[in-house]
């Protein structure tokens, strides 16, 4: 009931177009309940490809039609199939590569040409379909991204765009900093209406930057309090020589605040990574197993700070998009 699009993370493609990976998708009996419930609150149910580690087929595919085609081909089958609500475009990152940065010009030319023809032909295909359909991608605000997403037309034929707003170094790898200057930049160059701001529902170890969930966190430290962003980390994961360590992550607070901003600015609301790492504020039964409430307090949960904001901000995310 608090978002307006849920997205399945992740599927791939091979190089040849065809989808793989698709035994991360839930279970029937989970798609089932998934599927009602979205119907239920009036949320999107969406199919998400790449993803950090998972973007590896994406370059060969777009650079050529046949393979965009028999790629759009499998993949409306599979909408169709798990009456699902669009597609998500998570490809990290088009004309990249981790360890080495950005490639050439040529390469970064080839992939965002790619990238665009495939979107355009994605929402094109939704157009003709016999049911609405919605098409998103993510992206990294590092500026360059932001201008050739406009360069190459992509943001012509989304409906939004995702910022990952997160995993920078050092002690807060979210600031409300790095979130003020996203927003800024991106709304200089692409539609403000399309743009998402990502909010991190996890804490970044700030010696390693291994991940801790938000759900695991306000258990460990309750009462936690709702305005702190960091904690100290185990003295077992210390590195020697560097002092005392710390996890850093978005509170309640942060989180609500940064929603509001969001709303404020004009964008189209704000990205969650992810759901799942939130405390659980009703114990939930799938057969004979049941998930037990996992939030100490019901203000622990990031997903009711973002409805608090929005209904601070006066918005009703039955009118807008206005959270993910």
């Amino acid at each position: 009931e608090h978002v307006s699009h849920l997205l399945l993370f992740s599927l791939e493609m091979d190089e040849a177009g065809h989808i793989v990976a698709t035994d991360r998708l839930p279970r029937k009996d989970l798609m089932v309940l998934a599927r009602a419930a979205t119907r239920r609150h009036g949320s999107q149910l969406m199919l998400c490809f790449g993803g950090n580690g998972r973007s590896g087929g994406f370059s060969r595919m777009v650079g050529a039609s046949a393979r965009r085609k028999l790629f759009l081909d499998e993949l409306i089958a599979m909408l169709d199939e798990l009456d699902l609500d669009g597609v998500d475009y998570n490809w990290e990152y088009p004309g990249y590569a981790f360890g080495r940065g950005y490639l050439s010009e040529d390469e970064i030319r080839k992939d965002y040409s790619g990238l665009s023809r495939l979107i355009k032909e994605t929402k094109l295909l939704f157009l003709s379909g016999t049911r609405p359909r919605t098409v998103t991608m993510a992206y990294y605000p590092d500026t360059r991204q932001e201008q050739l997403i406009k360069d190459y037309k992509l943001d012509k034929y989304v409906d939004m765009m995702h910022m990952m707003t997160y995993d920078q170094s050092g002690a807060q790898h979210s600031s409300m900093e790095l979130a003020t200057k996203s927003i800024t930049q991106g709304k200089h160059v692409l539609p403000a209406d399309k743009l998402t701001l990502g909010l991190p529902f996890y804490g970044r170890h700030s010696h390693t930057g291994d991940w801790t969930t938000f759900e695991d966190l306000v258990q460990r430290h309750a009462p936690l309090d709702p305005h702190f962003d960091s904690v100290e980390a185990p003295s077992s994961s210390w590195r020697h020589g560097q002092g005392p360590a710390t996890i850093g992550f978005n509170g309640a607070s942060t989180i609500e605040l940064k929603t509001r901003h969001a709303l404020q600015a004009g964008i189209a609301g704000v990205m969650i990574w992810e759901v799942g790492q939130d405390c659980r504020l009703v114990p939930v039964t799938h057969g004979s197993t049941t998930h037990v409430r996992t939030c100490p307090s019901d203000n622990s949960s990031l997903l009711l700070s973002i409805t608090r904001a929005i209904v601070t901000e006066g918005f009703d995310k039955r009118q807008s998009r206005n959270e993910l």
